[in-house]
């Protein structure tokens, strides 16, 4: 289900970090920026998850405003189902390399992590796709643990197209 939410404004070269909370998990979220300003240049990630020990969960969105004037925005998104796979830790301040595999191409697959352990937050970037040349595919994330205590996650994804 597609959402938009929320009307803020960011100044010229200014970068903020936001967190958006869900009262449960909505499986993967994929949260965007839409710039409101005409001519305005906004860039954004969506680097990490934190899972509360209440079940909420918080993505965090980086947005940085590349243009010369002030610029609105508005947060928009996506819920999709999703797979879940692997349990593995991280220590505090780690940073892990994964590569995920398929026999075959599944299409576009977002992968993410999602942490197990309650108020740990989790930041990852998938960084790449490789197609073998025995049609298997690999795609690339890496996790980081933001915390200062050692966390549990599992990966998850989703095939969008």
């Amino acid at each position: 289900m597609a959402w938009t939410w929320g009307t803020n404004t960011l100044g010229a070269g200014q970068t903020q970090r936001w967190w958006l909370s869900w009262p449960k998990d909505p499986g993967i979220e994929m949260i965007g920026v839409q710039a409101i300003t005409s001519g305005a240049e906004i860039d954004f990630t969506s680097p990490g998850i934190q899972v509360n020990s209440d079940g909420s969960v918080l993505y965090f969105v980086t947005i940085m405003n590349r243009g010369s004037v002030p610029a609105q925005y508005h947060f928009t998104g996506s819920s999709r189902g999703s797979w879940v796979w692997g349990t593995n830790t991280l220590n505090a301040g780690q940073t892990q390399r994964w590569w995920l595999s398929w026999p075959g191409f599944p299409g576009l697959e977002i992968v993410e992590a999602l942490p197990v352990t309650p108020s740990c937050e989790i930041d990852f970037a998938s960084a790449g796709v490789q197609v073998n040349t025995d049609g298997s595919t690999l795609y690339f994330i890496t996790v980081t643990n933001r915390g200062k205590y050692a966390v549990e996650y599992h990966f998850r994804g989703s095939a969008i197209c």
